[in-house]
């Protein structure tokens, strides 16, 4: 059996911030990252110098994250500690927080590789649903069920996100359409109307032709939603709405403020998040669009060998 740790929901806040930080607010994220509780009994100065940063770097962090003062963060830390650990789950190992979601090392072996790479699509999708604003997905249900065309765009694995989508879409008889050729995403989003839903998706909101596109469907008059792993992105700037999904941090070298990342676990986050708004979309579909979607199932069984 496979057991996860609930990463606290404080930290998930920082994870999706982490793209955005400065050199310093990483320091004191990659620091936080592996801490232990101790840091909820530390000062500014001591966080600051553990951090190896300055305490302005500390207070222009906390305020960053929305929070008035360096207490006030400390409070809300160890609220989401308790949190995770009333909820019956481990929220500690070895005396070290579990914020890790588990990276692959070169030494591992097959077995340790594949309980990793589950653990982590696991985590993704627990933290994922534990952030989900569910009035969002009613918000944009109903953007769906009004729309005229509803556009996919995404790039690399995401790509793969808006394609499934497309394909989900299209069975209830919903016009749906997903690009990832630069060219062809300018076509869609500069011919677009009030009536039609835009999605972005990209992993860290950065992907240009997404965010530029998503832009100009917006000067159009389309409703826009944005689904990324970080928040403050040009992504979450430029969408009326956005969701956020959970991100798996061990693909970043932190200590060389590199990101060395390969988007997987996002991937299958990113589509169940998709998923919960077909399906809000499919109950409130009328008969006809059942009647539809049996039929493509007939045919679509007929094509099987």
């Amino acid at each position: 059996m496979i057991t996860v740790q609930p990463t606290p929901l404080i930290m998930l806040q920082i994870k999706n911030r982490y793209s955005e930080f400065n050199p310093a607010m990483k320091q004191i994220a990659d620091y936080l990252f592996t801490a232990d509780r101790q840091v909820l009994y530390m000062g500014i100065s001591e966080l600051a110098a553990a951090s190896g940063v300055s305490e302005a770097s500390v207070t222009r962090f906390v305020r960053l994250l929305k929070f008035d003062s360096f207490k006030a963060f400390q409070f809300e830390l160890a609220k989401s500690l308790m949190q995770v650990e009333e909820n019956g789950k481990i929220g500690m190992i070895n005396n070290r927080i579990a914020f890790e979601y588990g990276g692959v090392s070169l030494s591992d072996s097959a077995e340790e590789v594949g309980k990793k790479v589950f653990q982590s699509n696991i985590q993704m999708l627990q933290d994922t649903m534990r952030t989900i604003d569910y009035k969002k997905v009613e918000y944009v249900t109903n953007l769906i069920t009004n729309a005229r065309n509803l556009v996919f765009l995404g790039v690399g694995r995401s790509y793969i996100t808006a394609e499934s989508a497309r394909i989900r879409f299209n069975r209830l008889g919903i016009n749906s359409f997903s690009y990832s050729d630069t060219q062809e995403q300018i076509v869609a989003a500069t011919t677009c109307t009030g009536q039609d839903v835009f999605f972005g998706i990209s992993n860290f909101g950065r992907s240009a032709a997404v965010v530029n596109n998503l832009y100009q469907a917006k000067m159009r008059g389309a409703a826009t939603v944005g689904i990324t792993s970080a928040d403050g992105s040009p992504l979450t700037r430029i969408a009326d709405t956005c969701f956020l999904v959970a991100f798996n941090s061990a693909n970043m070298e932190y200590h060389t403020h590199k990101q060395v990342f390969e988007p997987a676990s996002e991937t299958i986050a990113q589509m169940v998040l998709l998923d919960c708004i077909y399906m809000n979309v499919v109950s409130k579909q009328d008969e006809s669009c059942f009647e539809m979607f049996y039929n493509t199932v007939k045919v679509l069984s007929d094509e099987r060998l």
